[in-house]
């Protein structure tokens, strides 16, 4: 299972959102691999991947052998949902970039939260809860939840 994310930490890599180094703790230690996009220096938190004028999260997904269908992307901009659903991951994104909720489930979120603090406190009941919660490996990701 993969968790990519450009959203939590940002193209800058400062944890600066509330709760996105504790958001992606708490995912690894469910079980995903966590998986950072953008250009990032040695030493991030995470397996990084940058694919300027590429697609970042094929790339990402690439990198560690994963698979759209056991894998979720967390956005934090209608362009980064749009990625995700390319690539055929479902999404939950974050009220960070400057979109609002309505702008991203329009692009095809599945989830929306303000912000990486928001999304913990609610991981229990997320796409993010368990890796497991997406059943063997070519299962599919079953139907989109809302958060």
């Amino acid at each position: 299972m993969t968790m990519i994310s450009a959203a939590v930490f940002g193209t800058d890599w400062q944890p600066g959102l509330p709760g996105g180094a504790e958001l992606l703790g708490e995912c690894a230690t469910r079980g995903w691999t966590v998986v950072l996009t953008g250009p990032g220096p040695a030493g991030a938190p995470a397996p990084a991947v940058a694919a300027p004028g590429g697609d970042a999260v094929r790339a990402a997904l690439e990198l560690v052998d994963g698979v759209p269908s056991h894998a979720v992307a967390v956005a934090g901009s209608v362009r980064e949902v749009r990625a995700a659903r390319r690539a055929g991951l479902p999404c939950v994104a974050l009220e960070t970039g400057g979109d609002a909720g309505p702008e991203l489930r329009a692009a095809g979120a599945a989830e929306v939260h303000r912000d990486a603090a928001a999304l913990l406190r609610v991981l229990d009941d997320s796409l993010l809860a368990r890796p497991r919660a997406f059943g063997r490996v070519g299962a599919g990701t079953g139907g989109p939840r809302n958060g």
